[in-house]
C-alpha cells in the first residue's frame, strides 16, 4: 500500500473566484489547499458555502445568537454533500488525508516513541514503526470518513490494513508489535533484508 498526498495542493483560481466574498474564498481555500480542483469546481464549492453560511446565519437568528448541536450537524452533513457533489472519490481522499495527516502524524509519533523507550528500539526500528502507525493512522481515518454509511466494511477494510501495515514493521525490523502494544522478535535485524 502507498502513501501519497500533497499538503498544499494549490492556490485559488482568483480568476474563478473574483466575484465572490473574501471570506467564502477562504473556505474553498480550506479545501483547495489539500487538492487540486478546477476553477469551476472551486466555483461550485464556493456557491455551495454561500449557502451553507446563509444557512448559518439563519440558525444563529433562530437561536438567539446560540449554535445548537442539531444546527451544527446540518452544516456539517450540508458541508460534506458539497465536498461530495463538487468532488471525485479520488480528490476527497486525496482532501481528508491532507486534513488528518497532522493528527495521524502526531499520533504515529507517540507510538513511536512509546515504543523505543519501553524496548530501546533502534532508530531504524523505530522509523518502520512511524511510517507503519503513520499509514494505519491516516488512512483509517480516510476510510472511516469515506465509508461511514458502511461501519462493518469499513471496520474491516482497517483491519485489513492494520494487519498489512504491522507486517511491514515484522517484515522490515524483524520484532511484531502485539495487538496490546508489546512487542515480540521475530527474528534479528537484517539491514540486507531490505535491499532488493
Amino acid at each position: 500500500m502507498v502513501l501519497s498526498f500533497q499538503v498544499k495542493a494549490q492556490t485559488l483560481d482568483t480568476e474563478a473566484l473574483s466575484k465572490i466574498n473574501p471570506a467564502v474564498q477562504r473556505q474553498v481555500f480550506e479545501v483547495a489547499q489539500f487538492v487540486k480542483l478546477s476553477g469551476n469546481q472551486q466555483l461550485e464549492l464556493a456557491k455551495a458555502f454561500e449557502t451553507q453560511n446563509t444557512r448559518f446565519i439563519e440558525i444563529i437568528k433562530l437561536n438567539e445568537g446560540v449554535m445548537t448541536v442539531q444546527g451544527k450537524n446540518q452544516l456539517t452533513k450540508m458541508h460534506e454533500k458539497a465536498l461530495e457533489k463538487v468532488m471525485t472519490k479520488e480528490q476527497l481522499e486525496e482532501y481528508y488525508r491532507g486534513l488528518y495527516n497532522d493528527e495521524a502524524s502526531k499520533e504515529a509519533n507517540n507510538i513511536t516513541d512509546m515504543l523505543m523507550k519501553k524496548y530501546n528500539l533502534t532508530d531504524q526500528n523505530g522509523k518502520f514503526i512511524r511510517v507503519a502507525f503513520y499509514a494505519i493512522g491516516l488512512e483509517s481515518r480516510v476510510i472511516q470518513k469515506m465509508m461511514a454509511d458502511q461501519p462493518k466494511k469499513a471496520a474491516k477494510k482497517i483491519e485489513e490494513l492494520k494487519k498489512y501495515q504491522l507486517n511491514t514493521i515484522e517484515e522490515k525490523g524483524g520484532l511484531r508489535v502485539n495487538p496490546d502494544m508489546t512487542i515480540t522478535w521475530v527474528r534479528k535485524f537484517d539491514p540486507n533484508a531490505l535491499i532488493k
